[in-house]
């Protein structure tokens, strides 16, 4: 009996300390979408990685072939998993594509409290492409990122980003393709042109086929580092043996980087509470006064979870159970948390 109480302590104590996962579904311009996240225990304003699959997957078989869960229980950063519509993602036009990603930074926030200055990006292959498009588009947003076998199109951010780059010597495309881009970014960042060199990287692993090369240090703070591993194939290595464990790589980076605190993200974040934004709903209609022209709402069931987004003041809400919603909006004007009862 004493025994059992034993292992019974142990598995509570075990359970305790790994977090939890789960999936978040919702509509994003018409289009059924959804993200996993790995939330760890007892977190406290974490930063978030998103882990943008390539091409053909989904957000679930990404979660295991990186094994990210097991860097973010240890780290306590929220690992977010997002799928593309049919595996694919489009940075080419990646309007929907970006909408989607920018919904997901408000939802988790709202359920679990970020921290706005440590939202982070890494993708694999057209993950990485679209790690990329991120990159130059929402540099204000993301503060550093860690493209695996992507090469990206040139761009000029609006801010110097740190960047990560990963790729093998054997990938379906020429090392030359890849050193483009990590010159294109020393360029961007304003970094030093020749490199220190680390070969084996780690230096402790002998058997090591990676070389770093690290620019730095760069304007603003930050940097950029090229991974390179000789022979290596189109992938998003994990062979400690004789390469390395890449979630672990891109978290390690990540950590050193942070959003200055007086960028766009921190005065959007830290928008004063408006107490004039006001709600009504009637016959399966929601209409917000008070609100402004640009606005973002969020529609949670009192168990958290997402039930509808909209960017209008009015939007239909029909077809939905009764009773109380939480209703979060983001404008201009402030933000405001309102409840609405559904008869």
């Amino acid at each position: 009996m004493k025994c059992r109480n034993h292992v019974t302590t142990f598995l509570i104590i075990l359970l305790a300390s790994v977090g939890f996962t789960e999936t978040i579904n919702f509509q994003v311009a018409g289009k059924a979408r959804n993200c996993v996240i790995h939330v760890p225990s007892g977190i406290n304003k974490p930063a978030v990685v998103f882990f943008l699959h390539g091409a053909g997957g989904s957000g679930a078989g990404f979660e295991n072939d990186t094994k990210a869960d097991i860097v973010a229980d240890r780290e306590k950063f929220i690992a977010a998993y997002p799928s593309g519509v049919g595996g694919n993602w489009n940075y080419n036009d990646g309007s929907d594509d970006f909408t989607f990603i920018m919904a997901l930074i408000d939802t988790i926030d709202a359920r679990y409290h970020i921290d706005r200055n440590k939202l982070y990006v890494t993708g694999f292959s057209m993950g990485g492409g679209m790690t990329f498009a991120l990159a130059c588009k929402y540099s204000e947003i993301f503060a550093a990122v860690a493209p695996v076998s992507a090469a990206g199109s040139a761009c000029t951010p609006k801010r110097k980003i740190p960047l990560l780059l990963t790729f093998g010597t054997k990938d379906m495309y020429p090392p030359a393709n890849y050193m483009t881009a990590v010159n294109r970014w020393i360029g961007i960042n304003g970094c030093p042109s020749t490199p220190s060199i680390t070969r084996p990287y780690p230096s402790t692993n002998s058997q090591s086929k990676v070389t770093r090369l690290t620019y730095s240090p760069c304007s603003e703070g930050t940097e950029v580092i090229a991974d390179s591993i000789s022979g290596g194939p189109h992938e998003w290595p994990m062979d400690t043996r004789t390469k390395v464990n890449n979630s672990e790589e891109v978290w390690a980076f990540f950590k050193k980087h942070s959003l200055n605190k007086t960028n766009i993200v921190s005065q959007h974040s830290n928008t004063a509470m408006h107490s004039n934004i006001t709600l009504s709903y009637s016959s399966g209609i929601v209409d917000l006064q008070g609100v402004g022209e640009r606005i973002q709402v969020l529609v949670m069931d009192i168990k958290g979870r997402l039930v509808t987004i909209s960017r209008q003041n009015q939007f239909v809400f029909k077809d939905k159970p009764s009773g109380l919603y939480v209703v979060l909006v983001n404008s201009i004007n402030g933000y405001a948390v309102l409840r609405m009862v559904i008869p």
